[in-house]
């Protein structure tokens, strides 16, 4: 596995040509380029083209040294550091002005070429594409991770096996939203996930909240991780509910960018996960997205379930594989069979004895792709552990006014 990463506000927590643009003194013409550029208004080699013809009348050797102090994310630095073999820098930027900034950095890194005379830039040779490198890796049979957060990333992106848009130092460009298949805002999240990517698993177990759907049969006009319950989102009760647990990830679709809104004003460490077949896919493709990348345990969480605080308590210290089911109280319910030791035997649409409502806890090794149910996938390994729950789904209006009677009195 190969990791390329965009250099500016990626690696580093500044943008570089802001800075070479502040030293010599020609802030206000960079920085409008810079901004529109990041945010897709200005197409990235044109914008590039006038920024090196502004900026390529300075000294390159004084460039080069300016630039080497720029600071670097520290655990991405160390990332790199550990996985040097396996991490390359991409980035528009110039060779010459990066020189000493990629030494720093001490991975193999490719960047656009210039001429150089008298320690100027006379003239450009060459602008990086960076999906050209995306290819090059996959090509030699490597799968490409590819981490970046501007508009001139998507193409590498859409090109990469797995992507990551990142908004470390400012939001990602919106055109990236519409294809990565994770957004992080986090640098710990962020290292997090690619030790994961590389098989490097903590033993705790990952929290994968499903909230990808469109909630038509509530009738709210609202993906139900928004719905406000007692007047706070569902989405911020379950997060308070995980507050403890390191790895939590959501699921996103519909409304991907209010959910990550939302999210953000209780936690910023979440590793939000696109399903961008949300619309003809089920809750199984979600689940599958959420945890392909992540711990050995997942535990499977509908965005649209609240559990009583003190069994998720109870969920939370329990090990190994498990399914969880209620009382039935659902208008539109799926059923589960259970034997007299409390295992979940099977599921069914007509009659059981308590009403599938999740939580589940999976392995990875049994976790496949399914555009179906998230019991759907757990049918084939029945019978399996059973938990009993004080769990709510909320499918309808009338569950929605259930619940938030229910809720009135937890803690």
């Amino acid at each position: 596995m190969k990791f390329l990463f965009d250099l500016d506000g990626t690696v580093t927590s500044q943008e570089t040509l802001p800075i070479i643009a502040n030293h010599f003194g020609c802030v206000e013409q960079i920085s409008e380029l810079t901004a529109r550029t990041v945010q897709g208004n200005v197409p990235f080699i044109e914008s590039f083209i006038r920024r090196v013809n502004i900026l390529g009348h300075y000294s390159v050797s004084e460039t080069s040294l300016l630039l080497s102090r720029v600071t670097l994310y520290p655990a991405i630095a160390k990332f790199i550091e550990e996985h040097k073999e396996d991490c390359i820098i991409v980035t528009g930027n110039l060779t010459c002005w990066c020189e000493g900034l990629f030494k720093k950095i001490g991975c193999q890194c490719y960047g656009s070429e210039a001429l150089c005379e008298d320690d100027k830039v006379v003239k450009l040779k060459t602008i990086l594409r960076k999906e050209q490198i995306v290819d090059q890796y996959k090509a030699l049979g490597e799968t490409v991770v590819f981490i970046g957060d501007g508009n001139n990333d998507l193409e590498a992106m859409r090109h990469a096996n797995i992507s990551i848009a990142t908004g470390l130092t400012h939001n990602p460009a919106q055109s990236l939203m519409s294809i990565c298949d994770y957004v992080i805002f986090n640098e710990t999240a962020l290292v997090r996930q690619m030790k994961q990517l590389c098989g490097e698993y903590s033993t705790e177990r990952s929290v994968v909240i499903s909230c990808a759907g469109i909630g038509s049969r509530l009738g709210l006009g609202l993906t139900k991780a928004l719905v406000q319950i007692n007047g706070s989102s569902l989405i911020s009760w379950q997060l308070k509910l995980f507050k403890d647990v390191k790895d939590v990830r959501i699921v996103i679709g519909f409304q991907g960018g209010e959910i990550i809104e939302e999210v953000r004003k209780y936690r910023d460490d979440v590793i939000f996960c696109y399903n961008h077949r949300y619309f003809e896919t089920k809750t199984g493709a979600s689940y599958y997205l959420g945890a392909r990348h992540a711990n050995h345990e997942t535990l499977e969480w509908d965005g649209d379930l609240l559990v009583h605080p003190d069994d998720v308590k109870n969920l939370l210290a329990t090990s190994g594989e498990f399914i969880c089911y209620a009382d039935k109280t659902s208008d539109d319910a799926v059923f589960v069979q259970t034997n007299e030791n409390g295992d979940v035997l099977c599921f069914s649409r007509e009659h059981g004895d308590y009403e599938w409502t999740g939580p589940a806890c999976m392995n990875k090794q049994h976790l496949i792709y399914s555009t179906q149910n998230v019991y759907n996938m757990f049918e084939p390994y029945c019978p399996m552990k059973g938990i009993k729950v004080r769990a709510y789904d909320i499918d309808t209006y009338n569950d929605y006014i259930r619940v938030s009677e229910i809720t009135k009195d937890w803690k």
